[in-house]
């Protein structure tokens, strides 16, 4: 049977649930947790720039994400360990930003608030939306991005089954390393039950 089209999943907006973590659909009541994460610089020092996030850069991020749920039905979420928010992950449609990669191919990223750090949150998580954008939304390749100096979400992604695409520079200049993992590699991976 052929994967769904992208599109067919849309409007339905479910809680994901792992082990330990809710990934709840990104809802305007997650503005001010997500201005708490964007403006610790420990959280974005790996992200453009560098620099925390203004209020003003975290209302217009928190609108797009709400407009990418309303037109994609999928997007980011809030990531819940018993009932605290402890961070962000994310399927995005990637567009046209990395050379060799198409655009049709879905972006996964994450966030984890740092009180959480080292407690296995980000693979989890990132387990989840993999699983999500293959079975779930038809997805043929996803792709990530991230500096090379942000070790720790490279480890992430290699556990998740991604592997070196590509290097590049992002929107300001950053150097920037590219993982990506395709529906047939996906398949290939020893916990895949189709």
């Amino acid at each position: 049977m052929p994967p769904p089209a992208i599109g067919s999943y849309a409007g339905r907006m479910r809680t994901l649930t792992t082990a330990r973590l809710e990934l709840r659909p990104w809802d305007a009541r997650f503005e001010d947790d997500f201005l708490r994460l964007a403006s610790d610089e420990r959280v974005t020092r790996f992200i453009g720039d560098g620099r925390p996030w203004s209020r003003e850069r975290v209302a217009e991020r928190h609108r797009e994400h709400l407009e990418h749920w309303a037109r994609h039905g999928y997007g980011w979420r809030a990531i819940h360990h018993d009932g605290d928010f402890a961070g962000v992950a994310a399927l995005n449609r990637l567009g046209s930003l990395v050379p060799g990669i198409e655009e049709s191919a879905l972006e996964i990223g994450w966030w984890v608030d740092p009180r959480w750090w080292g407690r296995g949150f980000a693979t989890e998580a990132a387990l989840a939306l993999r699983d999500e954008a293959f079975a779930d939304l038809g997805a043929e390749r996803i792709a990530a991005r991230f500096q090379p100096a942000n070790t720790g979400s490279e480890r992430v992604m290699i556990k998740i089954g991604m592997r070196r695409h590509s290097d590049t520079v992002g929107r300001v200049g950053e150097p920037v390393r590219v993982y990506e993992l395709s529906r047939p590699d996906w398949l290939a991976l020893p916990d895949q039950e189709v």
